[in-house]
């Protein structure tokens, strides 16, 4: 036994130091990479729910829950300044058939005919149920902090948009920051905050006008087919 312990040895200080000091190295040249790869993550992530929220309230219309429903997207910052905190908040909200009948049937109702109104983002109680009052399961909320969307253009410090469908497409519609000039938007864009940026700078086309590392798309249409598309600055817009 006073042999072996003779011949064995364990670390020197100078060859600690030389451990360490690589371990320094690799792990200050492996944050950049973890560190992008976890902010992909978040925004990927959130923007997978997103289209699960849209899919899983448009798939209530089929089922007969509700007779017209709608997504609600506020963006909300402390202030305008660009290292604002914010907060993107997403929801569902459902109206049930009896509910919409009545207003069918009221001929003094501008149901029909404002679809601005229609998707109503200013009553409270103008929906059956909200995901962010209600403990239902057809309907949810989801929230993360400093992402955005290209809402924050307006200048405001808190911007809202919706959108809304129905067991008929004709009643889809939008209103807010997803309606411009009352015609509903057909995307919501996705993307993280970079310097100098407080929004997602995308032009009419629906490409990105500066480059974005981390830009989502999820696109709808009236009849509730929903696509999430990531930007590539090679290739594009790619389906995931």
């Amino acid at each position: 036994m006073r042999v072996l312990d003779e011949k064995t040895k364990g670390f020197n200080i100078l060859e600690l130091i030389v451990v360490l000091l690589i371990v320094g190295i690799v792990s200050a040249l492996g944050y950049p990479e973890i560190s992008k790869w976890r902010k992909d993550r978040e925004v990927k992530s959130f923007a997978i729910a997103t289209k699960t929220l849209i899919e899983g309230i448009v798939a209530q219309v089929q089922r007969g829950q509700y007779a017209f429903v709608q997504v609600r997207v506020d963006e909300i910052a402390e202030t305008q300044d660009e290292d604002s905190d914010r907060v993107l908040n997403i929801t569902s909200k459902g109206m049930k058939p009896e509910t919409l009948a009545n207003f069918l049937n009221d001929r003094a109702s501008a149901w029909r005919t404002n679809a601005a109104g229609r998707c109503n983002i200013e009553d409270p109680d103008y929906w059956d149920a909200d995901g962010g009052r209600d403990d239902l399961i057809e309907v949810r909320e989801i929230q993360v902090e400093n992402l955005a969307t290209t809402f924050r253009g307006s200048g405001d410090s808190e911007a809202t948009g919706a959108i809304c469908f129905g067991k008929n497409d004709q009643w889809f519609s939008g209103a807010g920051q997803l309606a411009a000039g009352g015609v509903p938007d057909s995307a919501l864009f996705i993307c993280d905050i970079g310097i100098n940026r407080n929004t997602c700078e995308v032009n009419d086309t629906g490409n990105p006008e500066v480059e974005h590392r981390y830009l989502y798309s999820i696109e709808w249409s009236r009849f509730g087919n929903v696509v999430l598309a990531r930007w590539n600055n090679n290739a594009g817009w790619v389906n995931q």
